[in-house]
């Protein structure tokens, strides 16, 4: 039986599954509308730096879906308790489309692990961290040395920069 306030844990973790297969695995944009609070705050990669807001979540999920055309999310495991529901997950997809102007490498990067926590407030998601394993998927794409030293790493993102595969971020000048 819940005590008064208590969140209700089982009524999170559908909202999240509904997060999961509505808006990243099918791209229902009006289900993001009623999952997400408008003062989202996500603590977690962003292009120009900083915290992603409700705008900047929406903008990764949609580069993400465009950039793999068959992009799904596949739960692992999930875990609620106070206002927090916790997440593992592995992303699929072939890059055959643009990613954050990353051009199309149709190459499939294999299952890429995905962590999200996210906090409710009123029964929506209004905060979030999460990590990936962005060099995994990177290296998988022939974009990054798969043998990594942090010397292949910088000449990479130079040799991306030069070839206009990478765009600069908040911080430049212009």
């Amino acid at each position: 039986m819940r005590m008064a306030g208590e969140l209700d844990t089982e009524a999170m973790k559908g909202t999240e599954q509904r997060f999961i297969e509505e808006v990243w695995n099918e791209g229902d944009f009006e289900a993001y509308e009623e999952l997400v609070h408008e003062d989202y705050v996500g603590h977690w990669f962003s292009i120009g730096g900083g915290d992603a807001d409700y705008d900047g979540l929406e903008e990764f999920i949609r580069e993400s879906r465009s950039g793999f055309s068959n992009f799904e999310m596949h739960e692992e495991f999930m875990f609620a308790e106070g206002d927090m529901v916790t997440i593992g997950a592995t992303a699929t997809g072939t890059h055959d489309g643009e990613f954050f102007d990353i051009p199309a490498t149709n190459k499939d990067p294999g299952p890429t692990p995905v962590i999200m926590v996210h906090r409710f407030d009123d029964g929506q998601i209004i905060e979030g961290w999460a990590t990936w394993d962005a060099l995994g998927m990177m290296q998988n794409l022939g974009l990054v040395p798969q043998e990594f030293h942090l010397t292949d790493f910088l000449e990479t993102g130079v040799n991306m920069a030069r070839q206009g595969l990478v765009r600069r971020t908040a911080g430049d000048d212009d």
